[in-house]
């Protein structure tokens, strides 16, 4: 798989497509494509004053380009790249929250564009940074207002309440103000609201970002159960580890175009990536890429102690390991740290994008 630095000039083949022939698909999305023109300002170029600068030239911005992708039910698709690759975009014009420039789009069998609110009835939603919630009400509170205005009958609403409480773990808290809640019971709050009328699919857009390492790892566990039990979900993240860990397929979305997509453990194959060797060193960094050389994948920048993370091609394994350790430590350069490991998700986005989004690859 070649990496992919510009638009896409020709659409995905069928076979990056799941096999759908034993159901119809729970989201199917065909060349859909998001252009926001620019507004003219009337009457503001040449009435401000001299000593200020002129309002620039609104420019048009395609933030999804002819985007191809399907998802089965109970399964997930993570859909990955940088903030402003037109992941929320996406997201957005599944819910019927934007409309589309061109192409077309179906949630649970009906079009968002010919049949919103049908697509509302099928789907639950939570998006990036979104409070969702009302914190000066209860836990329960809160899901029996949700639950009202989704026209869910009083009785089923009321069970659907105590299964959700069981299944997010917060029995002991659902009668709490929500404000007295940690970050990730109000995730897990969230998720509740989201599933209770139990859609066929779930949209979540990056569900774990504000969430600390041991909530984000019961949220995944939370999300990946969900999907088991029968929801299609479309999960976007920058997180590469996450989409790994718990999606099905993944696609990766590169300024609007999806450039790849597929199981990740085809794009890691199909990119060809090697085993890679992550080093924390101390030292002259000029003379630690000199000696590294073009095998460098990425530099980390020093810091505050004199260290940095590098990571780098180790193709003979451990006997490549041992060969550049020797060699940085014969001139004079501390390895602080070195872990070899097979390619993941990340390798092979960066072999396809030529540029990462996740954090250092040494975190301490």
């Amino acid at each position: 798989m070649e990496a992919a630095n510009g638009p896409r000039n020709e659409a995905l083949a069928e076979s990056d497509l799941p096999n759908m022939s034993s159901q119809p698909p729970a989201v199917s999305v065909r060349s859909l494509t998001r252009v926001f023109e620019p507004r003219v300002r009337r009457g503001l170029r040449g009435l401000l004053p001299r000593f200020r600068a002129e309002p620039a030239e609104p420019k048009r911005i395609v933030a999804v380009n002819d985007l191809d992708l399907e998802i089965a039910p109970g399964h997930c698709f993570g859909l990955l790249g940088p903030n402003g690759a037109g992941k929320t975009t996406t997201v957005k014009m599944l819910a019927t929250l934007l409309e589309p420039t061109s192409g077309s789009a179906s949630v649970a069998g009906f079009d968002v564009v010919r049949s919103p609110r049908q697509v509302r009835r099928n789907i639950g939603v939570l998006f990036a940074g979104e409070r969702g919630m009302y914190w000066r009400l209860s836990g329960r509170e809160n899901l029996e207002l949700f639950g009202t205005l989704s026209f869910m009958p009083r009785e089923r609403l009321r069970e659907r309440i105590e299964a959700a409480a069981h299944r997010f773990g917060l029995e002991d808290r659902m009668d709490d103000l929500v404000e007295t809640y940690s970050t990730g019971m109000k995730q897990r709050l969230n998720l509740a609201r989201a599933t209770l009328h139990d859609p066929p699919v779930l949209l979540l857009d990056e569900p774990t970002a504000a969430l600390d390492p041991v909530a984000a790892r019961e949220a995944r566990h939370l999300i990946r159960q969900i999907a088991e039990a029968g929801t299609a979900i479309l999960l976007t993240t920058h997180n590469l580890y996450e989409a790994e860990q718990i999606c099905d397929r993944v696609g990766i979305i590169q300024s609007g175009s999806l450039v790849a997509q597929g199981r990740p453990a085809d794009l890691i194959r199909q990119a060809g990536e090697m085993p890679r060797l992550d080093l924390l060193l101390r030292g002259d960094l000029g003379t630690a890429k000199a000696l590294i050389g073009s095998d460098g994948l990425w530099w980390g920048e020093v810091n505050r102690d004199g260290e940095f993370a590098v990571a780098v091609r180790a193709p003979d394994g451990w006997r490549s390991s041992d060969a550049l350790t020797s060699t940085l430590v014969s001139q004079g350069i501390v390895v602080e740290e070195a872990r070899l490991r097979e390619p993941d998700l990340e390798d092979a986005y960066i072999a396809i994008t030529g540029s990462r989004i996740e954090r250092p690859f040494i975190e301490r």
